[in-house]
């Protein structure tokens, strides 16, 4: 207990020491080194001068150039006839090529179903033709469509997500997906793109 006592008391004698003689150090840094540093500006060893010269006579004596003439343009009068007529009222075609700046076109977002904060609801969804092929054959199946909704609610591009199998039944269900009518999706208050499923099924009675 005794040894664990003195180093102890040891330690703190030292650290009290070592942060006097640390303060005493910052001090004399500041003593010694001074506070400001002045710059002397810099001044060139020999002066320099302008000169000033006057224009000889001459020089202020030019005349201005006369002004353009304007180019002549060739008028039919009443009084030619012929051959003159013609090759009066003649003019050279000018040729250049014009410079055509293309509008930026500004492409609607496409925002996942899951992500678009207002979702899109049905307002017109039109069942399906069933074809007359396929009815006559006894075929039936699920179809889903894959529809992107526009900004204004109509449908933009259609697309199948699982087939039936039958190509005639996955035809018509793209016909039937085209002519549907949505509300427009919303995110963030701004009318955004959207692909949504549609199913069909066929079925015979």
């Amino acid at each position: 207990m005794n040894k664990s006592f003195e180093w102890d008391e040891y330690y703190s004698i030292v650290f009290r020491i070592g942060l006097v003689i640390s303060l005493a150090f910052v001090l004399l840094v500041f003593i010694i080194f001074p506070k400001e540093f002045f710059y002397r500006p810099y001044i060139p060893k020999k002066e320099v001068g302008t000169v000033l010269e006057q224009l000889p006579p001459e020089l202020e004596q030019i005349a201005e150039p006369p002004p353009a003439e304007r180019p002549k343009i060739a008028v039919v009068s009443e009084a030619q006839t012929g051959e003159e007529a013609e090759e009066a009222s003649k003019i050279g075609k000018t040729e250049f090529t014009e410079i055509y700046k293309k509008t930026e076109e500004t492409e609607i977002p496409i925002v996942p179903f899951w992500k678009v904060e207002v979702k899109p609801k049905e307002i017109y969804l039109p069942k399906p033709v069933y074809p007359e092929i396929a009815r006559q054959l006894g075929h039936e199946g699920d179809v889903v469509v894959e529809a992107l909704v526009d900004i204004d609610g109509t449908v933009a591009d259609v697309r199948i997500l699982k087939s039936s199998g039958n190509p005639e039944l996955d035809k018509a269900a793209l016909e039937a997906a085209r002519q549907a009518k949505f509300t427009p999706a919303k995110q963030r208050d701004m009318p955004v793109r959207v692909w949504v499923s549609i199913p069909y099924k066929f079925r015979l009675r």
